[in-house]
């Protein structure tokens, strides 16, 4: 007989391609936690790519929240937490495992949840505020957001874990060459000015990487035809490829064959695409934005650029061009953090830990979870 008691992690059904989502879809896909207690089900609320769909979704997710209560199954829902509407239907999936009876373990992973909880009016400052205190204990990616939630939401320090984010291992070895006769250098993530598109479009058109053999390839949807339109007006059209929304299979397979990464965004959480770039041996250009350099350092681990700087971009990628053993160094050195503290392994570790201790009947009182101590973090 199954004694195993329910966890449900909300993330989506249907596309895969980043984020909270993929994790929460990684971790379910386990079916069960690294202790054996629970049995993790995936809990669709948004209806994915149709949001007409939403309010149907919802409500068959508090359907099956109260199901497994009457059952006598439900322990905990794992809600990942990001802007927009994604409040709204997670304030209501809280209230429901509430009045259910179960646990709720409140994930933050929006990179600008700061701008949006500004952008409310009173009443949605009060529901953010109402759902970080009624939550039994909150996940943040980093120190930067765990102080935000204590000091904006007045949560008590010990309600609060910071946990970092974990993507499956690709297994490459470090390269000693470049992996094909053009240096290539990939960019995934939705196409927006906040993700320092623009800003790497122009470092491209720069007569420094000019000069040199190099192919950039964009991944990620968005406004692609106004990039597309923008790479041809700066002269590079032949240089970039615009692949358009690709698959979380797709983004991997790309990585493995790119010489670089490189995400000069101006706001960020910790994003999965370095994670997966730290796995796949390759190395990382990227702004210390968010959670970034609590866990990475400067021409250790990456190489930091100042969100806007173009030159500053340009000078990185002609370094890693131009440098091999650059890039050996902190392709070895991205590699051993990934095995350190991104596993897929550490991050179900981390989350069972508090699962069990959320649970009513399990003995264990709720503390928070902290992450290994980084060396030569900034």
């Amino acid at each position: 007989m199954n004694n195993r008691r329910t966890v449900f992690l909300a993330c989506p059904y249907g596309q895969i391609g980043g984020g909270m989502g993929s994790i929460m879809a990684y971790l379910a896909s386990m079916q069960h936690d690294p202790s054996g207690r629970f049995d993790l089900k995936r809990l669709e609320s948004s209806g994915g790519r149709h949001i007409v769909l939403s309010p149907v979704f919802l409500a068959l997710a508090v359907a099956r929240i109260f199901h497994e209560a009457i059952r006598g199954r439900l322990a905990v829902v794992h809600l990942n937490l990001a802007e927009r509407g994604s409040v709204y239907r997670k304030a209501v999936l809280l209230a429901a495992t509430k009045l259910a009876g179960g646990s709720i373990l409140l994930h933050l992973h929006a990179a600008q949840i700061r701008q949006f909880h500004d952008s409310m009016g009173p009443m949605g400052r009060s529901l953010l505020r109402w759902m970080f205190r009624k939550a039994d204990h909150c996940v943040v990616l980093g120190d930067v957001w765990r102080r935000w939630v204590v000091d904006t939401f007045g949560v008590r320090p010990g309600r609060v874990s910071i946990i970092y984010n974990g993507v499956p291992a690709t297994g490459p070895t470090p390269p000693t060459a470049l992996k094909s006769g053009s240096f290539q250098l990939l960019f995934v993530g939705n196409l927006l000015e906040r993700k320092g598109v623009k800003d790497l479009l122009q470092a491209i058109a720069s007569p420094a990487i000019q000069a040199r053999d190099l192919h950039l390839t964009m991944a990620g949807g968005g406004p692609v035809e106004f990039y597309r339109a923008m790479a041809a007006e700066l002269g590079i059209a032949n240089r970039v490829t615009f692949t358009g929304w690709v698959s979380q299979d797709d983004a991997r397979a790309l990585m493995v064959t790119s010489e670089a990464l490189v995400l000069p965004a101006y706001d960020e959480g910790l994003p999965l695409v370095i994670l997966e770039a730290l796995a796949s041996c390759t190395p990382v250009i990227c702004t210390p934005v968010g959670s970034i350099p609590e866990v990475l350092a400067h021409d250790v681990t990456a190489l930091f650029v100042n969100p806007g700087d173009e030159s500053g971009i340009a000078n990185a990628i002609a370094t890693l061009i131009d440098r091999p053993d650059v890039r050996g160094r902190l392709s070895t050195a991205g590699a051993a953090l990934y095995d350190r503290l991104f596993t897929m392994e550490a991050f179900a570790r981390s989350v069972g830990v508090l699962y069990a201790t959320l649970t009513p009947d399990s003995g264990h009182r709720a503390r928070p979870v902290s992450p290994p101590v980084q060396e030569g973090g900034t």
